[in-house]
């Protein structure tokens, strides 16, 4: 407590008449020396921190996948707080840093009801609510079905470009596709 806190909270608990006031103030700063002396006056005031960037401090890793994060999340309001709360979560894998990425887009696209805001990224960041989202699971048939029929679509383009113009390098780029589908199939 600073000393014109100790001051004022002396004035609101006397709640002097104002012809008093003065009296009151000269005795609260009288008890303040006092108990200064004895060692319960002022604390050591803390220095103020630096500005630090905190987005700066970042790795290439961190701040590529917080930029991400940044963009979903929607509420472009204390990024260099955001950023030191990131910058907390230390290197995590390209896996947790999209989950936190989803979880920030399902957290924008959250209506809120009349009167309620938005937690800023820092405190969602700091209070783990990324975990609060459960990431969609991936359905594995269909991502199956996606790749192969992507898979074959690549192979086929490539037959029909070695067809007119039969190249070495179009005949290696037809094998691997082929390597490709055979892994998919197992």
């Amino acid at each position: 407590m600073t000393k014109k806190q100790f001051v004022q909270q002396i004035i609101i608990r006397a709640l002097p008449e104002i012809g008093k006031l003065s009296a009151t103030v000269q005795y609260a700063e009288q008890l303040w020396e006092s108990m200064s002396f004895y060692g319960y006056g002022a604390d050591k005031v803390p220095k103020p921190e630096e500005n630090q960037a905190y987005y700066q401090a970042l790795s290439e890793k961190q701040r590529v996948a917080f930029d991400k994060f940044w963009v979903a999340f929607k509420l472009k309001k204390g990024r260099n707080e955001a950023a030191m709360r990131w910058q907390q979560l230390g290197e995590l894998s390209e896996e947790q840093y999209s989950v936190i990425i989803e979880a920030a887009k399902k957290e924008a696209g959250q209506s809120l009801q009349n009167g309620q805001v938005r937690k800023m990224a820092q405190g969602w960041l700091h209070e783990r609510r990324y975990e609060d989202f459960v990431p969609t699971p991936t359905n594995t048939k269909k991502q199956y079905n996606l790749t192969r029929v992507r898979l074959e679509n690549e192979l086929a383009n490539l037959q029909k470009l070695y067809d007119l113009s039969p190249d070495e390098a179009l005949a290696a780029q037809i094998l691997v596709v082929k390597a490709k589908i055979k892994g998919l199939n197992g």
